[in-house]
Formats: structure tokens, sequence, C-alpha cells
């Protein structure tokens, strides 16, 4: 430019040498080097030298009829091994380009993300289209050309970096947009949009971001997404706080906590499942998570695929909570699920695993498992159990947190699922292998696949089989989970029938529902119990009723009759001795039953009875 009128530079060999020096500049460029950047080497003429030089007298012929008084001129010098144009750094904009990116980026780190903004954004506006855009329409690519294009990209993402710091996601939303679709495999573009996407309301495209990029990723490079990457995918999926909008000068500040002189201050609505990194202090609890994933495709319409999403979200929901575990977080085709001890007892019983497992299963079968291939949707999930810090102060009760490490390695083997796959982690697998059946699957994604229940997986050996009994007393668990309404089953036998082993295995088959054990004393009253039955059924065992005090006798009627519905299941044994000391105990109940106990000595492959057999087995008490 001469007085900001452009400047005849000439033929394309003239330009190229000039851009590739410029690209340079400052530096030797060896003649070699330049005799590459101008020719194909099949194309390189015997004349190629002499072409150069005749380039190089042109352009200094350029540089001293357009030399201004006031600035120094540009010197393109011969060398020892080439040539090397020498300038000032100021006139040239690439330098400044180079030198301002440092300094908004020192400001970037420096926790001055206004600053840096508007030093970046300074920055990028040196650009007036793709640098030396005519020789690259000419086929010229350059080493020099990608590195500065890629400098160019680095300062855009780091300005929307600052910009997402300041809270204006909305004013770089668009622009985000358009680099990601230019540029689908810079992670750090795609984050910084999911993360601008997801403040702005739209957790669904925010996870649509994170497909497109795992696919592209997956089919033309054969890699996963980055850990950053997909624990911004967790974190969107469980509402986690940490990833909202930084607060404006404007916005109330939120206070967490449980400090009785913070109680007035505003606080959010508190969700099941929090990410918050492992507690320093405080005990340990087992909990299991379950992602799955329901795609429909993109072959019907958008209201169409809406409805089938809708559908399967109630219907994992349904099912989800029909095993005790609770949806933490579900955004388009992806739901997590999260499943805890159903009581103090059962921390340790490793029955949290097999809940997750059999709900897992469970959705398999409800699915959409009749239709065309074409029409159901591609059913993956995944499950993996861990151990969490449970606060000093909390009760058990309380929500729990959730390790980001746990829903990693949960997102980590969905993909690794294929279509109607069930994949577990190897705890899972350990903790249910009595109970769940396994497929290992080779090649190079291996992994543990559920393929069913083992036939009995808990029964345990011996000459008797309580099976019958055993799927009376759940489905008449199933039944007070959807009616909310007391039941009492009174199990009566002769010592040494099996009543206390067969509380004892019901108790442990329990998956849905909290349990809770009578003793002697009555620990529990009906206010404690409705506390307890607030999120899931509970079983309350009393065994050896027979034995109790009349008091306990009344507190077990009493919780029969509680003053608002409870999904509740008493499970009393007693020897037939109960009633010759009151013999009207339980008969003033509507909803109860008794179980009597026989001797029965099966084979232990024999299957429990079906249809109208089961219920010969209870018969209504009175």
């Amino acid at each position: 430019m001469d007085d900001e009128k452009p400047i005849a530079l000439g033929g394309d060999r003239r330009r190229a040498t000039l851009g590739l020096l410029l690209l340079n500049a400052n530096r030797e460029v060896a003649t070699s080097k330049l005799l590459d950047a101008l020719w194909d080497i099949e194309e390189t003429p015997t004349t190629a030298r002499k072409i150069l030089q005749n380039a190089v007298r042109g352009l200094r012929v350029m540089f001293a009829e357009h030399t201004r008084g006031d600035t120094r001129p540009p010197a393109l010098l011969t060398c020892t091994h080439g040539y090397q144009l020498q300038v000032d750094p100021e006139q040239v904009d690439m330098f400044r380009f180079h030198r301002l990116a440092r300094t908004g980026r020192a400001e970037l780190a420096a926790g001055r993300p206004a600053a840096a903004a508007a030093t970046l954004r300074q920055v990028l506006s040196l650009w007036r289209g793709r640098a030396l855009a005519d020789l690259v329409e000419s086929g010229h690519s350059w080493s020099e050309l990608t590195a500065l294009q890629n400098a160019r990209l680095d300062v855009m993402e780091d300005y929307y970096e600052a910009e997402l710091a300041n809270g204006r996601h909305q004013a770089v939303l668009g622009e985000l947009e358009a680099m990601v679709a230019a540029e689908p495999l810079r992670e750090r573009a795609c984050h910084q949009l999911m993360l601008a996407l997801y403040r702005s309301g739209r957790q669904a495209d925010a996870l649509a971001v994170y497909r497109r990029v795992r696919s592209r990723l997956a089919e033309q490079l054969g890699l996963e997404p980055g850990r950053e990457l997909r624990l911004l995918q967790h974190a969107i999926l469980v509402h986690d706080p940490s990833i909202a909008a930084p607060a404006g000068p404007g916005r109330p500040v939120v206070i967490l906590g449980r400090r009785p002189e913070a109680e007035h201050r505003v606080r959010p609505v508190p969700r099941p499942v929090q990410l918050v990194p492992p507690a320093a202090a405080g005990g340990r609890s087992r909990v299991s998570a379950v992602l799955i994933r329901a795609d429909f495709g993109g072959g019907g319409r958008g209201s169409d695929v809406g409805e089938a999403l809708e559908r399967t979200a109630t219907t994992v929901r349904e099912e989800v909570e029909r095993f005790g575990g609770m949806v933490a977080g579900s955004t388009g085709s992806v739901t997590l699920a999260l499943f805890r001890p159903a009581s103090p007892r059962e921390d340790g019983a490793d029955r949290t695993a097999e809940r997750a497992v059999h709900a897992a299963m469970a959705l398999r079968q409800r699915i959409s498992p009749g239709l065309p291939h074409g029409e159901r949707p591609a059913l993956r999930m995944a499950v993996t159990t861990g151990e969490i810090p449970i606060r000093p102060r909390e009760s058990f009760l309380e929500p729990l947190p959730v390790d980001g490490a746990l829903l990693a390695d949960c997102e980590w083997l969905l993909q690794l699922a294929e279509d109607r796959e069930i994949v577990v982690c190897d705890r899972t697998r350990t903790l249910t292998r009595s109970a769940i059946r396994y497929g290992r699957e080779g090649g190079p994604r291996r992994r543990w696949t559920v393929e069913g229940r083992c036939r009995r997986p808990s029964a345990p050996a011996g000459p008797f089989d309580r099976g019958p009994e055993l799927d009376v007393l759940s489905s008449l668990l199933e039944r007070v989970r959807h009616r909310a309404r007391p039941h009492l089953v009174l199990v009566l036998g002769a010592p040494g029938i099996g009543k206390s082993p067969l509380l004892a295995e019901f108790e442990r088959r329990v998956e849905n529902a909290a349990t809770v054990r009578l003793g002697p004393g009555g620990p529990v009253t009906t206010p404690d119990l409705a506390g307890l039955t607030e999120h899931r059924p509970l079983v309350v065992f009393a065994d050896d009723l027979h034995l109790a005090d009349n008091a306990v006798l009344e507190l077990v009627e009493d919780l029969l009759d509680p003053p608002a519905p409870m999904p509740l299941l008493v499970v009393a044994a007693a020897r037939p001795e109960l009633f010759r000391r009151r013999p009207g105990w339980g008969a003033a109940q509507r909803h109860a039953s008794r179980m009597t106990l026989e001797p029965v000595a099966l084979d232990p492959l024999v299957e429990a009875p079906e249809g109208p057999e089961l219920p010969r087995l209870c018969h209504a008490a009175g």
C-alpha cells in the first residue's frame, strides 16, 4: 500500500515470492525453499532460478519507487543461501498481531477477562480476510500459512474464553457457531460453543454439539473427545452449578451451605444430584450410575421424534423409580439415573449395583422391543459403581454428591456399547455376578455386557425352596408401591419351618424400597416412617412377633393406619400361638394377608408357580 492505494505487484511468481518472504520477514529464506514454494517438484522448469532472480529484481525496483521519507523502506537482501526481507515490524500486521495476542493472553491469565477481551478484539480487527488469499486461491499451500491461520483461530478461542468469563455468551454465540461449523474438530471451540448454548438455555443443542464432534473424531481420526469435553457433557447432564454464567453486577449472590446464619440468604432449589469435588471428611457410600441413550435418528419428522423422546423419557423414569433410583438429568436422548442404598443396611450388601443393572435390563425390555429396526431407537446403556463421600452431618436420606470421575467412566463405557447392549464396569460386574449373567465382548472394544439374570441369583443352597412365597411378597410390594396403601403380611408356621430365613431372603431381594427391622422395643414410629417413605416404598420386618409384648403388637397395628397415604409393607413372622394370646390381632385391618408355611421339599430347579396358583398362598385375615 502507498498512501492507502494498492500497488500492482505483477505476476504470480513475484507475488508468491513476496508472500513467502513476508511470512519469514527478517529471516533468511533459502533459495531451494523459495523454488519449492513456487513450483511443484515435477513442474520445476530448468529456468526456475532465473525466474526467481527476476522476481527479486522486480520487487527491489518496486520498493525503490514507493519509498516514503518518514518510514524505513523494506530491504530485500541477498544472503549466502538465499534472500532476506528486512522490514519494520510495526509496518506488518502479522507482527502486531502476535505482539497484541501475547498481551491479551497475559491479561486473561491474570484474571482480567474484560481487558483481555478488549485487547483480543483489537487483535482480531487486524484481519481483513484470509492471509494471502489470492495465493491460496492460486494453489499455494505453505506451512507458514497454515501456522498463521491456526494462530488466528487460537486467538479467536482466547477471545471467546474472555467473553464467556465476562458473561457475554449471547454476544459470541453466533460467531462460535460459525467457527465450529468451519472447524468442527477444534475441541476447545466446541467446548466453548457447548457452554454458550447451555448458558443460553439450549441444553439439547449443547449436547448435540458433543455428539457431532465425537462422531467426527471417531470417523476421521479414530479418537474420542478429550477429558475436558467429556466432563463438560456430564456437567450439562447434571446441571452442575459450576458451569452457570458468572454473576454480573446486578445478580444476587447465591450462598450455599447449611450454617444457621446463612439460612436467610438466597439459595437455589435443591436438586437430587450435584457434581462436586470429593469431601475431605465423612464416610463413604456406594452409588451406581446408569447412563441411557436412545437415539431415534433424523429420518422422521421433528414432532414425531419429539413425541418418541417424551415417551422414552417417561418409560425411563418409571423403571428407574420402580427399582428405587432417581433420574438426575435428562436432555434429549440422554438420561442419567442414580441408585443409592435404599437403607443404611443395604450400603454393604451389594444391592445398589444389582438394582441399577436390573433397571437397565427392564428398560431394554420396555423400550420399543417389537418395532422394526428402522423405527425403534438405537438404545445403549452403561452402568458404573463407585464410592462417594458423605458429609459428616449429612443424614442418610439427603441427596448424595456425585464424583465427576464416576460420570466420566460411565460416559466412556457408553461409547463402547453397541445397539441394545448394557455395558458395565468391572466393579459392577464383580458386585452383581451372582445375580447377573455377563458376556465378555472381544475385539478392539473389549467390554462386559449384560446377558440376563442368573437362574437363581439369591436362593441359598438347601433342601427347601420358598420361591413361590418370595414371589407373592414381591407382588405385594409392587401393589403397595402403586397404590400407596399399607399392607400387612403375617407369615405363620411351626418352629423351624423357615419363617426367619424367608424374611431374611426377602429382605435381601428387596430392590425398590427401603427396609427397617422392628425390634422387640419397637424403635420406629409413624412420623419416622413418613420420612422414610417420602421417596420410595418401605418394608418393615418384624420377626418372632409371638414373643413381642402388647405395646409392639399395637405399634404394628398403628403403622397400618397412618394419617396419610403411605407405601408401606409390613412383613411379620410368628408362631400360631400368637392368636392364643391375641385371638383377634390383625383381623380389623382391611389390607392384611396371612401366609402359612408348610414343609415343602422341592427340586432346586422347579420354577415358582404362576397364574392362579399364586393367590392361593395368601388369604385375607379373618
